[in-house]
This record gives C-alpha cells, structure tokens and sequence, in this order.
C-alpha cells in the first residue's frame, strides 16, 4: 500500500515509517518545509511537505494515497486538530489516527469504555469519533518508551536534575502508568494499516498498569544515580515546571487493557518492560 506518515520525522512517525517500509509498503513521509533544505528520511520512498496546521497542505499530500498514519504531534489547539482531521477525511484515504490513553480518564479502562479525556488531549474525543464514523481506525498507545526516548527519557533527566527518582503524583494512592515499548507499537501500526476493521479502537497497551514509584527508581538508574529511591513530586509543585496540564497527566493513574486489540490482530508485545529498559537498556548513560 501507499501510506502517507505524518510526524514520520518524530519519536513514534520515525519508528512506525521504519516498520512499514519493513513490510514492503510505500512510505510517504509529510515533512514540515524548511527553505532551501531538500530532506530524506530513513524508510520513506518519497518525502512530501505540508503541516498539520494547514489543511490545504494535508489535502494536497494525500490525495494519491490509500492510507494516513497520523503520527503528528499534536498542536494543542483542538480546533486546528479537527480542521486536520478533516481535511485528511476528506481525501477519501483510510486515516489511522494515533489518539492515546489520557482520553479514558482515571481508573480501568478497555477498548470500549467511555471516554473521560483530561483537559490536555479534550480535542481528541471528538477527533477519534469523527475518525471511527469515516472508517478510519484509532490507536491509542500506552506511555511510549524505547530507543532513549518518550517521557522516561524526561524522568531521567528530572532524576539527574534532582539527585533522585520523581514521580507526579496529586496525593492518595501512587498511579500506575499503561506503557508500551516503541517497537512493539510500531507492530501494531503495521497491523492496524493491514488488518484493522473499519472503525476500530486499539490499545496499544504492554503492560496494563507499572507502579510509578518503580519507574521512577529505574529513571534514576538510568540517570546513572544508584539505588535512591523514588520520591513523590506533588502536582502542584511539579506544575511550576510542567505546566499545570502536563503534571496533571502525568500524575493520572490507569490500567488499561488490550486484550481486545491483541485477540483482534495477534499484536503480540515482547519487547523489554519500562522497567528493565529503563534501568539496563537505551537510557543507560544517557543513549
């Protein structure tokens, strides 16, 4: 198939271009354009430039295509979020929107729960409903670990800021984070692009719930700091460095399942746990 990957260049659109070039598709990649600059990126066969923030770009760059991996990150303005999707819609591609877990809100959730979207990602409700009634699919990963990078990559550098471990956490009992490896994602994009069902919601789940407090111990091993421990970082303090939005999903406890999506396309995640990645693999000594 012909796929075009927006955020192709970014930490998930990078992993995911990779895996689906592996699988003998055509990738396309939607680059911001930068002056004078001619680009390549690692997988794609052709690089296209558009941005998520202009619609008529996005039209234009998928008007030949079968499928639209949105990968981007998002642009914290809900309206321009919908003005993209629909210009994507409207090409008449199949679009796999990549949502995430902060939309279900505190608490269990699966594939069919309703949604509670924090302030942060509220856009995203209305974003997947208009995907999923167009046929489209929605991905909705857990926290993105691996190749050094995602938000662990930002506890570790909190650990070596602070001489220790820190977790958010607005108080009561310590959250638990849904995560998934970067690899075994970019699996379930490839299978979603050639086995999802028209209007699917997948998790793209790993591990279902990792207390914070272990992941912010092995963020401090990765930061090169031993066995110190982990200590709470209350929202509101962490807030004055985050942004108030951002301390809040990051001190946001769930458990969420993908037993629905791996019975659904044999999506099997193998790869490392946070844990271990963390503390013995791509985040040791700062790689």
């Amino acid at each position: 198939m012909r796929i075009l990957v927006l955020g192709a260049t970014g930490y998930i659109g990078s992993a995911v271009t990779g895996r689906l070039a592996e699988h003998g598709h055509e990738v396309v990649a939607l680059v911001r354009p930068r002056a004078g600059e001619a680009r390549s990126v690692p997988g794609a066969a052709e690089v296209r430039y558009g941005d998520v923030a202009d619609p008529a770009s996005l039209r234009a760059a998928a008007g030949d295509v079968d499928v639209v991996v949105h990968a981007a990150a998002p642009t914290g303005d809900g309206a321009a979020e919908s003005a993209a999707a629909d210009a994507l819609l409207s090409t008449g591609a199949r679009v796999v929107y990549t949502s995430g877990i902060w939309v279900l809100g505190a608490g269990a959730s699966a594939e069919d729960a309703p949604l509670a979207p924090i302030p942060l990602v509220a856009f995203r409700a209305d974003v997947e409903r208009r995907v999923r009634e167009a046929g489209g699919v929605v991905i909705r990963p857990g926290i993105v670990y691996g190749r050094g990078g995602g938000i662990p990559a930002l506890l570790a550098a909190k650990a070596a800021e602070h001489g220790r471990g820190r977790y958010v956490s607005a108080g009561g009992q310590e959250p638990t984070w849904p995560t998934v490896h970067i690899d075994d994602l970019a699996d379930l994009f490839a299978l979603a692009v050639e086995k999802a069902d028209a209007g699917a919601v997948l998790h793209g789940v790993g591990e279902e719930a990792v207390p914070l407090s272990a992941v912010a111990e092995a963020a401090a091993r990765a930061a090169g700091l031993g066995g110190t421990g982990a200590q709470a970082w209350p929202v509101e303090e962490a807030a004055g460095d985050l942004g108030p939005a951002f301390a809040e999903a990051l001190a946001l406890g769930q458990a969420v399942s993908a037993a629905r999506t791996r019975e659904a396309l044999g999506w099997h995640p193998h790869r490392p746990g946070v844990v271990a990645e963390l503390a013995e693999g791509s985040y040791r000594g700062g790689r």
